[in-house]
């Protein structure tokens, strides 16, 4: 029988020198179902280097958006958000603000201590609305976690045409578009 082999993961990856043969496989990561590691038997055979496995979470994490922030405010509905890496990149579908303005990430991480950082981002709002595209973190110590976000009406501007080759001179009338 062959030694137990515990590789460490970083940022999903992991090396061990490892002998062929057959492994009932265990996991231990901190905010995830360890139980729901597949494949749970692996085969190690000779000319193959590279294995790879998943593992679920369970947790929910509801993205509740509104004009003020609030938990009494108006729903945004159709604000778009995606899950992220530390880096920003996205990963998965994204997901939409419903009629309640709830945007809910699913089989999330937590975990009651360690749990790892959850990265998302805001990619669009309803077009009526503005948003903040920056990366954001947050971790779960229960299975569900509502945040606020807020994301305010579009404010009034004042556009100005003026004629250029008389410095001031409004223009009577016509249209800009902005696309």
């Amino acid at each position: 029988m062959a030694r137990p082999y515990v590789i460490n993961i970083s940022n999903g990856t992991g090396s061990e020198y490892i002998l062929n043969g057959s492994y009932d496989v265990t996991a231990a990561v901190t905010g995830y179902d360890n139980d729901s590691i597949l494949p749970a038997t692996q085969v190690i055979t000779a000319g193959t280097d590279t294995y790879g496995f998943t593992i679920a979470s369970t947790g929910t994490l509801t993205l509740h958006v509104t004009e003020d922030g609030t938990a009494e405010g108006t729903p945004v509905v159709g604000a778009v958000f995606y899950r992220c890496d530390s880096a920003g990149t996205t990963y998965g579908s994204p997901i939409t603000s419903d009629s309640n303005g709830e945007a809910d990430f699913e089989h999330v991480p937590f975990a009651a201590s360690g749990a790892p950082l959850i990265y998302y981002k805001q990619t669009a709002s309803d077009g009526e609305h503005e948003y903040n595209p920056a990366l954001v973190n947050t971790t779960m110590t229960t299975s569900t976690k509502t945040i606020e976000v807020e994301n305010t009406p579009a404010k009034l501007r004042t556009i100005t045409l003026t004629d250029a080759n008389y410095a001031n001179l409004p223009i009577a009338t016509g249209t800009i578009t902005l696309s």
